[in-house]
């Protein structure tokens, strides 16, 4: 569901902003929705948070030892 609203800008942002829009060949208002999602890490099409970076790492290293999501503590902070 899209809901409308009203903001205010300066009027040098909003120049800048509509150049912009010409340059790119999208709507003010898909600019506006961009950077929105984009500051609130969120995905455009789904309204989803995006990606974490952090899942890049993910499966990066590999150490072999099988129970490691059991008995963590026992190998990152040597306890039983």
């Amino acid at each position: 569901m899209t809901v409308a609203t009203n903001i205010r800008l300066p009027e040098e942002v909003l120049k800048t902003l509509k150049y912009k829009a010409i340059e790119e060949k999208k709507s003010v208002n898909q600019l506006i929705r961009e950077a929105i999602e984009k500051s609130l890490s969120i995905s455009p099409r789904t309204g989803e948070k995006g990606e974490d970076s952090f899942d890049a790492v993910i499966g990066s290293a590999k150490s072999g030892i099988k129970d490691a999501s059991m008995r963590h503590d026992k190998y990152l902070y040597k306890k039983k």
